[in-house]
């Protein structure tokens, strides 16, 4: 699951935004490098990305953190990907504290560590950051490797729902289906399922799957509600929507 997870960001956020941390200097390394990994060599990015990573730059040190992690290019070694998640770390490179901080809330891992993770995590949920958001807010929900709080998930899936994010819309909406946390409201939970069942998912496949699970969901909430339970949750869907998802609850 965390490797998966791990080229999503890799192959997308990391890879279109990939020279956010690129100096005049490494610019080019960084996308030849890129280049050279989306043509199947990724020997090549290692060679490429390493000078840049060795003088400091911390977008070529999450490249080659996340090279080591899944073995692409060199020798599976996720001490030497620790290694390089810190080095971008300490200049405040965010991929890198989310990965770093995956890596210790996997249980399966030799490097499992929840609480430094969640120090990570709420470092750059912080910053405002909608991943890191809706990763405490799961985390937070769920329990296991931190102690489950829902009134904590609530806020976390709060911060990240009202800019948009899909699958924290849903995490509210299962808080109000349930009553985890808060009073169960079954309005109140179609009215998060249906505003993450209509979200815009630009066909990205992680956003299309969430909003067809809201889809789901909200249509078992509807069969438990009364007419007067409908019509309410449609004024609340409106209202949302009107005040830009902000102050939603």
């Amino acid at each position: 699951m965390f490797m998966r997870h791990a080229y999503r960001i890799f192959c997308g956020v990391l890879l279109a935004s990939g020279l956010a941390f690129a100096t005049p200097v490494w610019a080019d390394a960084l996308t030849d490098g890129q280049n050279a990994l989306m043509q199947g060599d990724d020997g090549g990015a290692i060679r490429l990305w390493t000078p840049p990573a060795l003088e400091g730059n911390p977008e070529a040190q999450f490249r080659l953190g996340l090279m080591y992690l899944g073995g692409r290019g060199v020798a599976p070694d996720q001490k030497m990907a620790v290694r390089w998640f810190k080095m971008a770390i300490e200049k405040h490179h965010i991929g890198a504290s989310l990965s770093l901080a995956r890596l210790y809330m996997d249980k399966a891992g030799a490097t499992y560590d929840p609480e430094t993770a969640l120090g990570l995590l709420r470092d750059v949920a912080d910053q405002g950051i909608i991943e890191a958001q809706r990763y405490l807010g799961e985390l937070y929900r769920k329990g296991g490797g931190v102690a489950q709080d829902f009134e904590e998930a609530r806020h976390w899936y709060q911060l990240a729902a009202a800019k948009g994010d899909i699958p924290s819309q849903a995490g509210l909406g299962e808080l109000y289906r349930y009553g985890y946390g808060v009073e169960q409201n079954y309005p109140r939970a179609y009215m998060w399922f249906s505003l993450a069942a209509s979200a815009v998912t630009d066909n990205i496949p992680e956003r299309t799957a969430a909003a067809r699970d809201a889809i789901k969901a909200r249509d078992e909430v509807e069969r438990m509600m009364s007419p007067e339970d409908r019509a309410e949750a449609e004024k609340l869907a409106i209202a949302c929507w009107q005040a830009k998802l902000q102050n939603c609850n």
